[in-house]
């Protein structure tokens, strides 16, 4: 796994935890775009768009 993978695995870790321990609307928000986030670098393993 390259460093872009884990660091989007570790992102989806945290969303999912801060789901499950905090209890408010905005942490609610912010656990939703890291775990779309997290999913997002584990499936394409790069930032930006590629030149081509």
């Amino acid at each position: 796994m390259n460093k872009i993978r884990i660091i989007g695995l570790v992102i989806l870790v945290i969303g999912i935890i801060i789901q499950f321990t905090l209890e408010n609307d905005a942490t609610d928000f912010i656990s939703g775009l890291l775990i779309g986030a997290g999913i997002g670098l584990l499936l394409t393993g790069k930032i930006g768009k590629t030149a081509k």
